[in-house]
């Protein structure tokens, strides 16, 4: 008997959720759009992405949501359109309680400023696509030198995030300077040496060593002592001292 009841009270409950799904969906598909509301995730206040250019996207394409019929809207075919904007990572569009459709996109985030010889400057995202500096400005690394933008997203992207998302890196290294492929130099903020990374391989390994000796060396000696501090030996640190003489 028990059983029973429990058979009859679920076939009720699954019936009465496909009325209410066929019936509220229906209603749903019959609501107009009351409005656009756009939501940027960004670490970047002020960035390039704003509420204005997300809305004219929608312009250029000559979507209108507000008062259309929600079934009319395609927001596949709106998340795309975000998407193949450079400057947006990922986007996401649905419907809030309110009948709005909501926007919700995540910007590239630039993680290198890069200032080259032939006077290219832009900046390098996480993604490794370029990105205008006119339109904002961002307190970055900078990597100057011998840089092509093949070079930068191949070479120095892993670098620059490392760089970039490390606490105490990020405090310490402002500026990448590129003689060659080779001949990576990083300038510190604190001491007056200049680091030789040699290439960017094995770069984690190679800072680990600096980090060691600057606790264990510099923090003894003083931060002035080297003019020249050498990573590009394997499992070696060799510095050139400063030239004290007048």
């Amino acid at each position: 008997m028990k059983t029973a009841f429990k058979i009859f009270l679920l076939l009720a409950v699954v019936g009465y959720l496909v009325v209410a799904i066929w019936k509220f969906g229906g209603e749903a598909e019959d609501r107009t759009c009351e409005g656009v509301r756009v939501e940027i995730i960004d670490s970047i206040p002020d960035g390039f992405i704003t509420d204005d250019y997300i809305r004219s996207i929608l312009t250029k394409n000559k979507i209108s949501p507000q008062g259309m019929k929600i079934s009319a809207i395609n927001l596949e075919q709106i998340e795309q359109l975000m998407l193949d904007e450079s400057h947006i990572e990922r986007a996401s569009c649905y419907y809030d309680a309110a009948g709005r459709l909501c926007i919700k996109v995540v910007p590239q985030q630039p993680i290198l400023h890069v200032i080259n010889q032939k006077g290219e400057d832009y900046y390098l995202s996480s993604t490794g696509l370029t990105m205008p500096t006119a339109s904002f400005n961002v307190d970055l690394c900078v990597a100057t030198g011998n840089i092509s933008k093949k070079f930068a997203s191949e070479h120095l992207l892993e670098l620059a995030k490392f760089i970039h998302d490390d606490l105490f890196w990020s405090e310490q290294i402002e500026q990448i300077n590129v003689v060659g492929p080779d001949e990576i130099e990083l300038y510190p903020r604190v001491g007056q040496h200049i680091i030789e990374l040699g290439s960017a391989d094995n770069f984690q390994e190679k800072l680990s060593r600096l980090r060691i000796f600057y606790r264990e060396g510099l923090e003894r000696v003083g931060w002035n002592k080297y003019k020249r501090i050498s990573l590009a030996y394997d499992g070696q640190v060799v510095c050139t001292k400063t030239d004290t003489k007048k």
